[in-house]
């Protein structure tokens, strides 16, 4: 592929930011703006919105529409703006509000760090609350106070960021609030990565564990006590890629997303743990809460994993004008060659199309080099959190007859991808420029996820059933037939 070609390969592994747009910040022309962009450049739209839902689509916009218009104050807009996108049903589409020249949207932040903060609980008497502490989940590592802002007769708290392997996350952002309902039920209010707030039920477990439900667990590292400090190793182990091995027997991988680290990490992680992986009678690999990344990140994982070729659908990505100028900004076509005009030529009669990567094939054939322990098995552990790069993993360990999926269902946030964000006005558009497969209409994967083999609660200890379940299934396989 010449150069131009490889840019438009390349563009699927990142995240473009178009330039912005200088509109009306009104709530009435901003909506306006919105499905203008989102009708013309969302790679999904014609398959969302097709004949045969049209004007369904069209009487929802025109109610939102009504909506918008009577709207006052432009940062009331959001919420208009975004229960009008929820009608796509896609993760990777989102607005966020940016705010004006004098009135930017800002993240909430209290200045604290780890020794400014147990310090202050020492003084304050923060211990008669099981609630108050250090809490880790995932990347981020928080202090949960008393929120400042509230009377001092509520009884309302935040979780202010003491670190993040997160770069969007800085120390002293605000990542959630609670406020205390009855015993140990909360109301909670937990921020995105755009800053939205995800309006969530959060209950205090145990004085070690609290739970936003049907979203996430955080385990209480400070002040310690013997089940704390166990919840905080499991916590670490959960929160960082690595291979173990437990019970001194079975090799357990954990993936905790495909951004965070180089495919020449994983390489040398697997390389370094070869012998326990093909020498075990069977893997797991934890994919749960991985919400994607860069695929490539994966592949040196794919030959303990694969018991042979698989299928991997040809992408494509629809070549609406906007997104043509976003993927070929910066190129002077009468600055190039004869070969590479030939070729932007022919890009740009691509427009209002879509332009399939790879031949005319459904999809192409790839072969790992080797295949390691070809009979042995791998757990695979998922859950609603798995998303994007997550889910195509699943979806490529799933042709593999070594592979048994246990969890829940996958997040079905795969379909559209190569996000592009745009600026118009107040607010910050994020939407797919990308398509999975010549067949999503057909056979959407969105929003409904991959399906494991073995269901298991999200309330059970996966892990540990995946586990026991594997060893009876080998220990069944090992007898005689009758």
């Amino acid at each position: 592929m010449m150069r131009l070609y490889r840019f438009l390969s390349l563009a699927a592994l990142a995240l473009l930011t178009l330039p912005a747009q200088a509109q009306d910040c009104t709530c009435a022309a901003s909506f306006e703006l919105v499905v203008q962009n989102y009708e013309s450049n969302y790679s999904l739209f014609n398959i969302k919105v097709t004949d045969e839902n049209r004007e369904l689509y069209k009487a929802y916009t025109d109610v939102f529409r009504s909506r918008a218009s009577e709207v006052k104050e432009i940062e009331n807009c959001l919420p208009v703006l975004t229960q009008w996108l929820q009608f796509f049903r896609d993760g990777h589409t989102g607005i966020k509000f940016t705010g004006t020249g004098s009135q930017a949207a800002k993240r909430e932040r209290i200045e604290t760090d780890r020794k400014k903060f147990e310090a202050t609980y020492k003084k304050k008497g923060y211990r008669k609350n099981d609630l108050p502490g250090i809490w880790q989940y995932g990347a981020y590592e928080v202090a949960i106070m008393p929120d400042p802002t509230a009377s001092t007769q509520s009884k309302d708290y935040v979780g202010v960021i003491l670190s993040s392997a997160n770069k969007l996350w800085k120390p002293g952002d605000i990542k959630f609030k609670l406020s205390h309902v009855y015993g140990n039920d909360y109301k909670a209010v937990v921020f995105m990565d755009d800053d939205s707030g995800k309006k969530l039920e959060g209950e205090l477990r145990n004085p070690n564990e609290l739970e936003f439900k049907n979203f996430n667990r955080w385990a209480k590292s400070w002040p310690n006590s013997a089940p704390a400090t166990a919840a905080k190793e499991q916590a670490d182990l959960y929160s960082d890629f690595h291979i173990r091995m437990l019970d001194g027997k079975v090799p357990y991988v954990r993936f905790l997303n495909f951004y965070e680290k180089e495919p020449a990490f994983v390489d040398s992680l697997f390389k370094a743990h070869h012998d326990q992986l093909v020498q075990a009678d069977f893997i797991v690999v934890d994919v749960r809460d991985n919400d994607g990344g860069n695929d490539n990140v994966y592949f040196p994982a794919l030959p303990y994993i694969l018991s042979g070729p698989i299928q991997i659908p040809q992408a494509g990505m629809w070549m609406s004008e906007g997104n043509l100028e976003t993927a070929l900004e910066g190129v002077d076509p009468e600055t190039l060659n004869e070969a590479d005009r030939a070729e932007y030529d022919f890009l740009m009669a691509q427009k209002n199309s879509i332009f399939w990567y790879g031949n005319d094939d459904y999809a192409r054939t790839y072969t790992p080099k080797t295949v390691f322990a070809p009979h042995q098995k791998v757990a695979v552990l998922m859950n609603g959190k798995t998303a994007s790069s997550g889910e195509t993993f699943v979806y490529r360990a799933m042709q593999s007859d070594k592979v048994v999926l246990y969890g829940q269902n996958t997040a079905g946030v795969v379909d559209g991808f190569t996000v592009f964000t745009k600026r118009i006005g107040c607010f910050e558009l994020r939407y797919p420029s990308s398509l999975r497969a010549k067949d999503i209409a057909d056979n959407p994967v969105d929003p409904y996820g991959f399906a494991p083999d073995v269901y298991i609660s999200p309330d059970a200890d996966a892990l540990e059933f995946s586990i026991r379940h594997m060893r009876q299934l080998l220990e069944n396989q090992a007898k005689p037939a009758p």
